[in-house]
């Protein structure tokens, strides 16, 4: 609901500098950013307007740098998402292949450990 009511009470960056802490800023970016990626999406045009404004009057950039910004934390994000992704579906197939190898071991265990049990395996003397 944060990321709603920011965007009901969204204003002009620059003149929010004056009357607002640096930190209510920086939580309403961080909730729009989260928002806009949570789903693997990308910023609206809107939602990166509003946050190359942010960055302009926080930094003190002109308007064209801070898009650039932007554009740049974006694509970082997105490089950073898609290494995410990777080693993640790496990391659930080599887990995947353990269990398999561990229960394949198990199962030969038991089954050794039933024929001792049971005298059907032939000992060695």
């Amino acid at each position: 609901m944060d990321g709603y009511v920011d965007t009901l009470l969204r204003g002009d960056p620059a003149t929010q500098s004056a009357n607002s802490s640096p930190a209510d800023a920086r939580g309403e970016v961080t909730r729009l950013f989260v928002q806009s990626f949570r789903n693997g999406g990308d910023l609206k045009a809107a939602d990166r307007e509003y946050a190359a404004k942010v960055v302009a009057a926080r930094t003190g950039l002109s308007q064209q740098d801070a898009d650039k910004r932007v554009n740049d934390v974006v694509t970082q994000i997105k490089a950073d998402a898609e290494a995410v992704r990777k080693a993640s579906a790496s990391l659930a197939f080599w887990i995947t292949a353990s269990l398999l190898l561990g229960a394949f071991c198990a199962s030969l265990a038991a089954t050794e450990g039933g024929g001792l049990r049971d005298g059907t395996w032939k000992r060695r003397r």
